[in-house]
């Protein structure tokens, strides 16, 4: 967990710090979280992803990215078709599939997943689920930054699940401000 020290609310931010310190910064931005599959030959691949969010309505634009060091990564940059699914409260326990590569052999199940030829693989759960094709990619140094639009896209209303703290949590009960 972080380090976290109340009496240091308002303090000018440090001049210096470390990696670590940056990674715990970034760990506490909540955000909502997303498989992303492609096919690799005839195997389906995926990762969970928190660094996903709406680039653009017109056109229909995702941006996420993903580590170079994950094995998905270069799956990734050799299909141009994709899909996102947006997952849901109701679906911590695919994410924890997606977030482990211990539990890669759980993943693609036929009864939670649609696994169909010329189609990407597609969760059938989540708050939406859309297939993508790859627009643009952007080298960032330990990272690559995917730029995706989407060619069709289903939605069903439910609670979001969340990344926050290197932790999943549904997003549910509590009311929404809106303005």
């Amino acid at each position: 967990m972080a380090r976290y020290d109340a009496a240091a609310a308002g303090e000018a931010p440090a001049a210096t710090f470390t990696p670590p310190d940056f990674r715990d910064v970034l760990a506490h931005l909540a955000s909502g979280v997303a498989i992303v599959s492609c096919w690799d030959g005839q195997a389906p691949r995926g990762l969970l992803v928190s660094s996903i969010t709406g680039l653009s309505v017109e056109p229909p634009r995702f941006l996420f990215c993903v580590r170079k060091e994950a094995g998905c990564h270069d799956a990734l940059l050799r299909r141009p078709a994709l899909s996102v699914s947006l997952l849901a409260a109701d679906d911590k326990e695919e994410a924890l599939r997606f977030a482990s590569g211990s539990r890669a052999a759980e993943r693609f199940a036929p009864e939670r997943w649609r696994l169909q030829p010329g189609a990407p693989p597609t969760f059938r759960g989540g708050i939406a689920r859309a297939e993508c094709f790859v627009d643009a990619v952007i080298d960032t140094g330990s990272h690559s930054v995917f730029i995706v639009e989407a060619e069709r896209f289903a939605f069903t209303p439910a609670a979001p699940l969340v990344a926050w703290n290197r932790g999943l949590a549904g997003l549910g009960g509590a009311e929404v401000a809106r303005g």
